[in-house]
């Protein structure tokens, strides 16, 4: 698992987590020298994101999200009572689709090859606007989703059936 002490240099050669920094970087525009000993606490300092934003999405990329939420249980979606139970210790993929909308281009491929490849996970968009009409076309595929708003930011999760 990924904590606060974890350094830069144990987790590297994760492409997933390095690629999730890089993309960080890149959305928020900022272009900063990681260092091997830097902590995962003076990388989100760094790059200006929460310490337990950054250790949530290390710890997806990882795979080791359940050990993150009994160390952080304050991060666990379980202690919110709004939320269906569905999404409570399911994995999640997470696709922030505002990049592409900021370039102009259409992220219904994206998702459509994401949902492609969930193997039963959650899939989280995050978008600057709620995709009404998403939710039909993958209600027809059996999906069913939870959407909310934070800060001007759309969260919307969709679950395949069982």
């Amino acid at each position: 698992m990924i904590d606060k002490e974890t350094k830069f240099s144990a987790i590297k050669d994760n492409d997933d987590i390095a690629s999730a920094l890089q993309e960080i970087m890149k959305v928020k525009n900022i272009n900063i020298d990681i260092n091997d000993n830097d902590s995962m606490e003076e990388i989100a300092k760094k790059i200006g994101v929460d310490i337990n934003d950054l250790l949530l999405i290390a710890n997806k990329k990882n795979g080791t999200i359940a050990e993150f939420y009994q160390k952080y249980p304050e991060m666990n979606l379980q202690t919110k009572e709004d939320i269906p139970d569905w999404m409570i210790g399911n994995d999640m993929v997470d696709l922030d689709v505002r990049p592409s909308l900021a370039k102009g281009v259409d992220p219904f491929g994206l998702i459509m090859q994401t949902v492609a490849q969930l193997n039963g996970k959650i899939l989280h968009i995050i978008n600057s606007f709620e995709p009404a009409p998403l939710y039909s076309v993958l209600e027809k595929q059996g999906f069913e989703h939870y959407a909310k708003q934070e800060n001007g930011i759309w969260h919307i999760y969709f679950h395949k059936k069982q």
